[in-house]
C-alpha cells in the first residue's frame, strides 16, 4: 500500500500526459489475488529461511577457511628456510588469499594495533619489559570480515608496559 501512495504521489511531478495511469481492479479480482498472497506466504517464508540458512553456512565456511589459511601463512612466516616445494604451495595459498580479498573477506590478526571492541576479544594480557602502550602481541583467531561486517571475532593476546617490581 506505501509503494502505491509512493508512486501516486511521484506520478505528480510528471505532467498529466506522462504519468501512469492507475490500474483498475475489480472486487472480484483484488479477492482473488488476497488468495494467492496467501497461498505464496509459506512458501517464500520457507525459503526465505532456507537462504538465510545458507548465507550462515557460506559465513561459517568463509571463516573456517580464511582461518586455516591465516594459521598455515604465519606457520610459513615463521620458518628460516622454505622448501621450493613449499614456495610452489605459497603462491597458490596466496592467490586464494587475494581472491577471498577480492569477494570482500579479510582476515586480520591485529598483531601490533589495539584492535577495536567488536573486533577482537582479548584471552590473555601480559606484561612486556620494553612495550609502551598497550597492543597485541599475539593472535590465537583472526578476525574475519565479510564486506566489512564482522564474521568471526579475533581472540588476541594483548601486551602491556612491564611494571616495575623493584
Amino acid at each position: 500500500m506505501k509503494g502505491t501512495i509512493k508512486t501516486r504521489l511521484g506520478q505528480l511531478w510528471y505532467p498529466q500526459a506522462f504519468r501512469l495511469q492507475q490500474p483498475e481492479f475489480t472486487q472480484e479480482q483484488l479477492d482473488i489475488l488476497e488468495e494467492l498472497i496467501g497461498l505464496i506466504q509459506p512458501t517464500l517464508s520457507r525459503t526465505e529461511a532456507v537462504f538465510r540458512d545458507e548465507r550462515e553456512l557460506m559465513a561459517r565456511f568463509l571463516v573456517d577457511l580464511g582461518t586455516g589459511i591465516w594459521r598455515i601463512r604465519r606457520k610459513i612466516a615463521g620458518m628460516k628456510r622454505l622448501p621450493r616445494e613449499l614456495k610452489d604451495a605459497m603462491f597458490s595459498l596466496e592467490s586464494t588469499w587475494d581472491s577471498m580479498t577480492e569477494g570482500g573477506v579479510e582476515i586480520t590478526d591485529h598483531i601490533g594495533t589495539v584492535p577495536l571492541e567488536h573486533e577482537a576479544v582479548v584471552v590473555e594480557v601480559r606484561e612486556v619489559p620494553g612495550l609502551y602502550g598497550r597492543q597485541v602481541i599475539d593472535a590465537i583467531r583472526p578476525t574475519v570480515t565479510l564486506k566489512g561486517q564482522v564474521v568471526q571475532r579475533g581472540e588476541v593476546i594483548i601486551g602491556i608496559e612491564a611494571r616495575d617490581n623493584g
